[in-house]
């Protein structure tokens, strides 16, 4: 028995409840399957023979038994199985071109496209209701239509001709192959002048092959290691499984995006700065010690750096190429009408690109598989933030964020957004622990990668006394030899610095010059009033640390106050507690986007 024959035994049999078969066997007689694999008796001379012996007899029918002869499939259609056959007459199709392919492509494309497991009649009328069936190679075909009926839209010369084991239908032409879309990426024939190597290689990558011992046909023992009459042998693909994406699944529908070579390298070459690593990545640490958090000594991570670079920049190349086309986002691009509309696709991993029409335009050779369509893409042009350089959002009321929370009680608390549009979500209350303490806030930055952001605070309303924060950020980073350095972030705006400088004017207790304390003239200040979104500043990380979550090796931020707690002036005026939602880093080339597309 060949070995998709095999596996389809296999699956067929597993997928039947036995506990349903001793409910349905009363109901069955024997009569019922004596007609379903039998010869009726009114069946002609010709239903006596079996289908390979009434094929050779058709003279219509040469080049179709020749090729079947050639696949080495005689002797099954010659046995006890019981097929259905689909039989091309001659001259309705290029038999030459068929017999130039090598046995196993040839027992694929073509014999096994034209042959089915069990009986298939051509009955009734199908136009409404057609049957959707199996073949040998996975593959299915629609047979409809109501006399002449049609096989994957080809005519059905002659139908329901009996044999003794199994059901032969005369066709006027072929069915045809379309491989699916793993098929289609290994075999490198396939894509003519549009070379798919870099694509292919990194699949190929993650391909694993092993013997099937429950469907190969056992041998002998030899010199104690079992042997194999029949081997079978199963490739799986573990790539394909992380892209949630089955493209061996015939009855799938995908959009597949494969880069060419130079669409690949291009993109690799573009995603890979981001992802620049050095060998030893340090930050800052934090130790427990009894109910406080305090700053430890340094943690490090060791890495291979290029290996961690080229890992992570093909994955994220591959994680935006597949779409299914039965997801609601994506149902227009083959023509189906959808509530989401045209202005989104999904792909299998869940990311979502605003830009599809763009994206297409960039793969306009477009080949139809088995299972869905391929297109060729001569670019690839995911906007970044949607992709391989997303906006980070640190929320500061997730305690895993948190590096540390020094001389305040913590409380986490709900904010109800009144804009329906805005998600309602949780912020962090650090209030003082006494009329002398000063909170401190640290976060970590988990995932940052090595590119510039825009780095924003979320503060919160104050509802208490309406008193807005004077704070200053200071952010502990790996530079890129590996050395651990601080930056301080302040206040730009001269206008800010001017309103505060008046206001230092008015306190009794003076404050130093801003020429050498830029820290206290520089500090920012929030709106108390309102969700005010502060920008900090623009930064560039020269490392990057996705992935490296273990021991929290990442940059860190810390949000204090720059004042002395006994400056009564400055307290009247500025509140102590941070009520804080979150940092988030925006890529720069996000903010520039919607910048030169606001209306």
């Amino acid at each position: 028995m060949n070995e998709i024959i095999k596996r389809k035994a296999r699956k067929w049999a597993k997928a039947i409840n036995p506990l349903y078969l001793v409910a349905l066997l009363p109901l069955i007689s024997c009569s019922d399957f004596d007609d379903y694999n039998e010869v009726k008796p009114e069946a002609t001379e010709a239903g006596k023979l079996t289908l390979w012996e009434n094929i050779q007899k058709n003279s219509q029918l040469s080049n179709f038994a020749s090729l079947i002869k050639q696949a080495g499939f005689d002797e099954e259609l010659n046995s006890k199985s019981y097929y259905t056959v689909w039989a091309p007459l001659d001259g309705s199709y290029d038999a030459s071109a068929f017999s130039q392919l090598d046995n196993n492509s040839l027992l694929k494309q073509f014999v096994y496209n034209h042959v089915a497991a069990y009986s298939h009649h051509a009955t009734g009328n199908m136009t409404t209701q057609p049957e959707n069936v199996l073949m040998l190679n996975d593959k299915t075909y629609s047979m409809a239509g109501a006399s002449p009926y049609t096989f994957d839209e080809v005519t059905i010369q002659e139908a329901n001709l009996p044999n003794s084991n199994g059901l032969l239908h005369i066709l006027n032409g072929v069915a045809t192959y379309y491989p699916n879309m793993y098929e289609y990426l290994m075999d490198n024939t396939l894509s003519g002048s549009k070379s798919l190597d870099s694509l292919r290689a990194y699949f190929k990558h993650y391909e694993t092959t092993y013997l099937d011992e429950e469907a190969s046909v056992v041998g002998p023992i030899v010199n104690g290691v079992q042997t194999y009459v029949d081997s079978v042998m199963v490739t799986e693909n573990a790539l394909t499984d992380m892209l949630n994406a089955a493209f061996e699944v015939e009855d799938s529908s995908y959009t597949f995006l494969m880069p060419t070579n130079a669409a690949w390298i291009e993109a690799y070459e573009r995603i890979k700065p981001y992802y620049n690593y050095i060998p030893t990545t340090v930050a800052q640490g934090f130790v427990s010690e009894g109910t406080s958090v305090n700053i430890g000594a340094d943690v490090t991570i060791n890495i291979d750096p290029a290996y961690w670079q080229d890992s992570i920049v093909k994955r994220f190349i591959t994680n935006s190429l597949v779409y299914s086309n039965k997801d609601a986002y994506n149902q227009w691009v083959e023509g189906a009408s959808t509530a989401y509309g045209s202005d989104t696709l999904r792909s299998t991993t869940r990311g979502k690109f605003s830009n599809p029409n763009e994206i297409l335009a960039n793969a306009n050779d477009k080949v139809k598989m088995s299972n869905g369509f391929v297109r060729i893409a001569d670019k690839l042009v995911f906007h970044p933030w949607e992709s391989y350089a997303p906006e980070r959002v640190v929320s500061a009321a997730n305690s895993t964020n948190q590096a540390r929370i020094l001389t305040g009680r913590e409380q986490t608390l709900s904010y109800v957004s009144p804009d329906p549009e805005i998600e309602d979500f949780n912020y962090i209350w650090v209030e003082p622990t006494g009329p002398y303490a000063k909170p401190e806030l640290d976060l970590y930055l988990n995932n940052v990668l090595s590119t510039t952001y825009n780095i924003y605070c979320v503060f919160m309303p104050n509802e208490v006394d309406a008193l807005p924060n004077r704070v200053i950020f200071e952010l502990n980073y790996c530079d890129a030899d590996g050395k651990l350095q601080n930056h301080q972030f302040l206040d730009e705006d001269e206008a800010h610095l001017a309103e505060f400088t008046e206001l230092a004017g008015t306190f009794s207790q003076s404050l130093p010059d801003n020429a050498t304390n830029a820290t206290t003239y520089r500090a920012f200040s929030n709106d108390p009033t309102k969700v005010d979104t502060l920008f900090i500043g623009q930064f560039t990380f020269p490392v990057s640390y996705a992935g490296l979550s273990t021991e929290n090796i990442c940059p860190n931020i810390k949000i204090s106050s720059p004042f002395t707690v006994f400056n009564r002036d400055v307290m009247a005026h500025f509140t102590r507690d941070l009520r804080i939602a979150a940092i988030i880093l925006r890529p720069v080339e996000l903010d520039e986007f919607e910048e030169s597309n606001k209306q």
